[in-house]
């Protein structure tokens, strides 16, 4: 199976699984993604605001090579709480990210897997304050632990990759 096929049939299980969730269990996993999603914006404008815009263009993504996996379930259900259109990956631009295309991420900054949103190469880092690290040290344990908690709400592996845990 090629990586698009794979990646069909991985949503489409994602799907399925996210449907058959009990109502009560969805509206406090509804909360989580919220949350989620509040704290990727906030970790991605920490870093913007620290001129990580200017780094990247600059850099033009080397960290974002070979992404095919940083997607997880747990990214998929987001699309689905939101009703928003869902990202459409190019496998064909390996090395490059999938989910990615000419002007950078294709995805807005609450719906980006959490490798993209917590990682930072050292020329993103060194602009950051000492207060801006530890803000984002804070920002990053945070989106760790509500992870972890609509993990253990639906007992399922979230933030694993949606193409090995789907497909």
């Amino acid at each position: 199976m090629n990586d698009q096929a794979a990646w069909e049939q991985a949503v489409a299980t994602a799907e399925r699984n996210y449907a058959s969730l009990p109502q009560d269990v969805r509206t406090q996993l509804d909360a989580l993604i919220d949350a989620i999603m509040r704290l990727k914006q906030n970790l991605v404008e920490l870093v913007m605001s620290a001129g990580s815009e200017d780094i990247c263009r600059t850099c033009g993504g080397e960290c974002c090579r070979h992404g095919k996996y940083h997607v997880s379930v747990l990214d998929i259900w987001v699309y689905l709480k939101t009703g928003a259109r869902q990202v459409h990956p190019d496998f064909s631009a390996n090395p490059a990210c999938p989910y990615s295309d000419v002007s950078g991420c294709t995805m807005p900054p609450g719906y980006r897997p959490m490798t993209c949103v917590v990682f930072n190469c050292q020329l993103v880092e060194d602009q950051l304050t000492s207060a801006g690290r530890e803000t984002l040290r804070g920002y990053e344990q945070e989106l760790r632990n509500t992870i972890t908690r609509a993990g253990r709400l639906t007992g399922m592996r979230l933030d694993r990759a949606l193409l090995l845990s789907c497909s």
